[in-house]
């Protein structure tokens, strides 16, 4: 909330509780009227203050929420990226991110972008073949991963790469 709005408010509402009191004191009906005014602007002072403090308030509940969900995400992705392993399973420069069998709960093997892993997206590599050669691509980032072999079986799970 913005203090200086809350602050505004209080004096503008002090100020027209001071000048309801010496209305009662003033006989003439021109000085009642000057007061009047004067209590109509302090109380205007003080809902513009007030209506201020609101939406400072929305903005920042609604920041608030963003940053709450930007975290959700966050943390969404770190439980994802510690059940994968980054792999090389076919010689040559290719590396993918393959699942680890003890993260996989029953999810079958499979192979995912490293372009795409290290945006925080999980997707899929898909295989096909290109000239007899089986190439893994990318339906997101469009990459391409050449395997050097005309065939590759299906994935294994990261630990069958890295110990044998």
């Amino acid at each position: 909330m913005d203090i200086t709005s809350i602050q505004v408010a209080v004096s503008s509402l002090k100020t027209a509780s001071e000048i309801a009191r010496s209305i009662l004191e003033i006989k003439a009906m021109t000085e009642v009227q000057g007061k009047v005014i004067e209590i109509q602007s302090a109380l205007l002072e003080a809902q513009h203050a007030a209506i201020s403090a609101t939406a400072s308030q929305f903005e920042l509940v609604e920041k608030i929420r963003n940053l709450e969900a930007q975290l959700a995400t966050l943390q969404e992705w770190k439980n994802q990226e510690h059940r994968y392993a980054l792999i090389c399973p076919w010689k040559g420069p290719s590396q993918v991110y393959a699942l680890k069998e003890e993260f996989s709960n029953g999810e079958a093997a499979h192979f995912l972008c490293t372009n795409c892993f290290h945006m925080s997206k999980r997707v899929i590599l898909n295989p096909a073949n290109n000239a007899g050669f089986v190439y893994l691509h990318c339906p997101s980032c469009k990459a391409s991963l050449s395997t050097g072999f005309r065939g590759i079986g299906s994935p294994k799970y990261a630990e069958a790469y890295v110990e044998g």
